[in-house]
Order: structure tokens, then sequence, then C-alpha cells
């Protein structure tokens, strides 16, 4: 039998498993053919989806991690997205099917299984197609009613695949080398040749195919437990692994192939995306903690396996050490175990049960009677409409959507977890803001003036004297609020800045707007490296709200006097100690 197997080049996870599942077939005694998904888009499309999508996790992790959340919450909104990426892509991997000619079709990839169900749904494929899911948690757009078959690592992850796309899932668990599996008593050999002794706690640390991720804090953070070493392979990473040897601890490497003797010579493997080097270390008996996740399905990964009892999630800094102690101990033993359990059946050997005399799933009419003409006019016309819908689904996304999502805290600052701190602003008026006994108030309760442009365009010598008394200023936007988003975020973020900043001389770090904030406010943001607050707001009314350690309070003082801002400030403080709790400016959140 031959069999198309449609992976594409936007990760290892991706490809490793076509690769897996492609010697599996070959050793069955059928002929794999493995394709790129992203050659099957015109114009050179691919290769740029690639770099946004590397672009997305590196630079900006707050718009995947929106994205991701925004199609997971309103699954409908993947529709013009999967009419879009069909249009795009169904011609060619149809042509892929017929020039094989291929008997079965496997995917390894969410947008190719998107466009192969889409079509297998309306009659276009005839052949089955299955899709293997390589993420733990399964996205609505790893899914597809028209597929005939989703192929999981676990048995949870299956039931969420059925569960949307109210069609058959499996659990054969995942596609890993079998050298993975039979590594294990390399563990002495190893060790020696890397010049660890018996008895050194060694962690197991991955740069990864695309380098996403914090890694070299990472390091520095199982260097801090006092009781782990790191070993970390840094790929093709030159510059990396020269900075890291610079340190003088742990073991530094740069490429290797040898990846099962490291798992064998490691105590824990601390992870951060959920991808093939997680399913490799379960197929050898490594203890896998997630740490640092990136964004997307980087979280939904680490939750979702430490839901399933497979890895284990270290939440902060101070949690590192005891969750490696748990993993690497006795009780980490049936985590080990857990995740051997995943690897229950052949993925291939599943897949190749869909071959026979099956009907397609859906069947479209043929129009005899259109010319070429016609056929090709009509689908311009329908990808005309997708593109548009598409567009503004994004643009819903980029607007709605991240609002939404900021309202939740995804891309904004965070609070550093433990201590007994929260960190209090005040927004300041004109009123109060003329007033020169201010910065000195201001100063000796460690707190946040946030002012907005407009007054420190027209009062540029008040915000110098705040500056100079040693108070923090942030950016509370330019005072104005209409126009359309970009031109609003120009004005609320950049153009307020530089006006704060002409008044101060100082770079100003935070911006805290009045309104929701959007994507282009966190672009705009991101493009002068301020960072974007969600507080909770607080008036100066008598009523204190509920104060907890660990939250962003700031005061509106727009329409108050000196007297009011005094009287709310010593309450407000006078509250939070009542509950332990210090106060800081928002400066602090940056040390």
């Amino acid at each position: 039998m031959r069999i198309l197997v449609v992976s594409a080049s936007m990760g290892a996870g991706h490809d490793g498993a076509a690769r897996e599942l492609a010697r599996r077939l070959d050793g069955r005694g059928h002929q794999p053919v493995v394709v790129d998904f992203l050659d099957a888009m015109p114009l050179r499309v691919g290769p740029l989806l690639r770099v946004i999508y590397g672009w997305q996790l590196r630079t900006a992790p707050w718009s995947y991690e929106a994205s991701y959340r925004l199609w997971a919450l309103v699954p409908i909104l993947c529709l013009p997205l999967i009419a879009l990426i069909g249009i795009l892509t169904g011609w060619r991997l149809r042509r892929w099917i017929r020039e094989v000619p291929a008997d079965l079709v496997i995917s390894t990839y969410p947008l190719a299984s998107l466009a192969l169900g889409r079509d297998r749904q309306r009659g276009k494929v005839r052949v089955p197609v299955a899709t293997f899911v390589t993420d733990f948690a399964v996205h609505p757009l790893w899914t597809h009613p028209g597929i005939d078959l989703h192929l999981c690592v676990h048995p949870q992850a299956a039931d969420a695949a059925a569960e949307q796309a109210k069609g058959s899932a499996t659990a054969p668990g995942p596609a890993v080398p079998p050298r993975f599996t039979v590594s294990s008593g390399r563990r002495a050999e190893v060790r020696q040749a890397l010049g660890v002794s018996a008895d050194e706690g060694i962690v197991l640390l991955m740069a990864g195919s695309w380098g996403v991720g914090d890694l070299e804090a990472t390091f520095d953070d199982v260097v801090a437990t006092g009781r782990y070493t790191p070993l970390v392979v840094c790929g093709r990473n030159e510059r990396l692994r020269r900075r890291l040897s610079a340190k003088g601890v742990g073991h530094v490497l740069g490429w290797t192939d040898d990846m099962p003797g490291l798992m064998a010579a490691a105590d824990a493997l601390v992870e951060n995306a959920g991808g093939l080097t997680c399913m490799e270390a379960f197929a050898g008996g490594l203890p896998v903690v997630s740490f640092r996740p990136i964004a997307g399905h980087g979280k939904q990964n680490a939750l979702e396996m430490d839901r399933a009892g497979v890895a284990a999630l270290a939440s902060s800094v101070e949690d590192l050490g005891p969750t490696l102690d748990r993993a690497t101990g006795p009780l980490g033993r049936p985590q080990v175990e857990a995740g051997r359990a995943m690897f229950v059946s052949d993925a291939a050997a599943e897949a190749l049960r869909l071959i026979g005399p099956l009907e397609p799933v859906g069947a479209r009419a043929t129009r005899p009677d259109s010319s070429p003409l016609v056929r090709g006019a009509r689908r311009a016309g329908v990808a005309a409409a997708a593109l548009s819908l598409t567009a503004a689904t994004m643009y819903v996304g980029f607007t709605g959507g991240v609002s939404a999502a900021t309202d939740r805290g995804i891309g904004v600052t965070h609070i550093p977890s433990g201590g007994g701190t929260s960190y209090v602003a005040v927004r300041l008026g004109e009123k109060v803001l003329d007033d020169p006994a201010l910065p000195a108030m201001l100063a000796q309760d460690h707190v946040t003036a946030v002012v907005d442009g407009v007054a420190a365009a027209a009062n540029p010598g008040d915000v110098r004297a705040l500056s100079g008394a040693g108070v923090d200023v942030a950016n509370g936007g330019w005072g104005q609020h209409r126009g359309i988003q970009w031109e609003r975020a120009s004005s609320d973020v950049v153009k307020a800045s530089q006006a704060i900043r002409a008044a101060t001389g100082e770079r100003v770090h935070y911006f805290v707007p009045v309104r929701s904030v959007d994507g282009f406010d966190l672009v705009s943001a991101r493009l002068i490296n301020e960072h974007v607050v969600r507080p909770t707001g607080v008036t100066m009314h008598p009523a204190l709200p509920r104060l907890r350690a660990g939250a962003i309070y700031v005061i509106d003082a727009r329409t108050g006097d000196l007297t009011q801002l005094r009287s709310a400030l010593s309450r407000f403080q006078q509250g939070l100690a009542d509950h332990h709790v210090t106060v800081q400016p928002l400066a602090a959140l940056l040390h």
C-alpha cells in the first residue's frame, strides 16, 4: 500500500512523528511518502507562515496566546480559517494524493488535517484520512469531522478529540523511535563520558528545535536549587552555548544526536512545550517537569499532562526544587509508570485499519456543464469571500478577543509569586498634579504616579518635579480615546509616552490604561518596550475594596484635590497594613 504522510516544518514534533510513522509503515512493507504541508501553499506563503509563527512565539507570545485561547473559547471562529486553508492548499494536497497514488493519508499537522478533513467531507478526497495529534492538549484546530480517525497520545486527549470532532478517536500513544525505550542501561556509561558523578542530580534542559522560551533563566533556576545540576543541549545555538559555558557551572553541550543516552544519564527533564522531547522522556522512563511553559499549546500541554499524572508542573521558581524532589524520588514513580503506560499500541497499525472499501465521508454533486473559466471564477470568488471573512475574524480577535484575553491576565504584567507585597499607583488629574506638596507625599508613600500625555505636554514642570523627587511615573494614555484602534493605540501608548519622557528625561516603563486593552495596544507597547498593566481600580470613596497581597491597585484621583488624595492613601495603606501587606510602586516589578 502507498501512504501519504503530511507533516510541516513547523517544529520537531510534527516532523519527528511523521518520520517515525513512515519508518513503521515501511517496516510493515508499505510505501510511505512524506510531504511538507507548507509546500502546498502558493506564492511562498508557507515559509512566511513559519516566520510569522516563530516571531509570535519569540517576540509577541501574548498574540499567540490570545489567538490560541480565542479559537478554543469560540470554535466557530475556526470556520473561515478552515475555508481559507482548504482553498489555498486543497488542490495541491489532492494532486499529491493522485500522484503517489495514496491508499491512505496520515497528517501530523493541524492545518493540513483541516484542509484534508474539509475535502474528505465534501467528497473530494476519496481515501481514508487519519490525523496523528502530536499535542497532549487537543485544540479545536486539531480536529475535523471529516477526518476518519484521530490518533492521540493519551486517552484523555482522545476523549477531547472525539468530543470536538464528533467522530472516531483512539489513543495508541506517542510515536517515538525504539532507541529511547532501550537506552536506560547506558546511565553509567554516559555519565562517565560526561564527567558526571554517580550521585550527582542531573536535570536535562533542551533549547528545542526553535529555541523558544527563556532557557538561560531556567538554567539559573536549576542551579539555584542547590541540589541539581543542569545538563543543557544548545543544539546549533553557538551563542547560547558560549554564554552558558561562561557561567562555569553545569554541563553545556552543543549539537548531539545521542538524546537517548543523555536521557538515560539524567534524573529528570525540565521542559516548556510538551512536545516531542516529552514523549521521548516518557518512553525512556525519565521524570518530566514542566516549567516556564511557552504561550498557547505549551501552557495547555503542561496543564493537561499534570492533570493526567504523566508530568509535574512547577508553577513558580520557588516550587521548582520541591517539584524536582518529588519527581525524582519515590513519589515520582507513579508518574513515570503513567508515562510509560501511554505506549499502548502502534499508531501506524491503527491508521492502516482504515484501508478498505470505505465510502467518502461526504459527497458533492459534480457540475459537468461548468467550464474551466466558470469554475475558476467560482473558486476565486469563494477564496475572496473566505479571505475577507478570515481577515474580519482576525480583526475581531485582535481587538475584542485580545481584550477578553487581557482581562483574564494574558499578555499583561504579572505579579511575582510569593511575598506579601501589593503595588500601588495614583492616577493624577491636573488639579492635584499642580499642588507643589504632591511629589514629596507620593515619594514618602512609595506609590507610582500615573500621568496622561495631555497633562504631561501641558504641565511638563509638574511632571518633572515628580520624577525629581524620586517618584515612579507611568504612562496613563493620552487622555482621549476616539478614532480607530491603531490611531488610538498610537496616541495612548506612543505619543503619551513621548510626552512624559520629554518632561522627565527618563524612560517610561509601564502603560496603565483606563480602558480595555486590545492587540494594537500590546503591539504599540512592545515596540517601545513598555509593560502593560491591568490593575484593580480604586476610587477615593471611603469604602475600600477587598485588599490582598499580590495585586496592583490604582487610585483614581483625577477629580479630587491633595487633601482627599492624602486621606484616601492613608486609609488604603492602613488597610493593606492590617493584612500584613507592604506597598511598593510599579517600578519594583522590574526587580
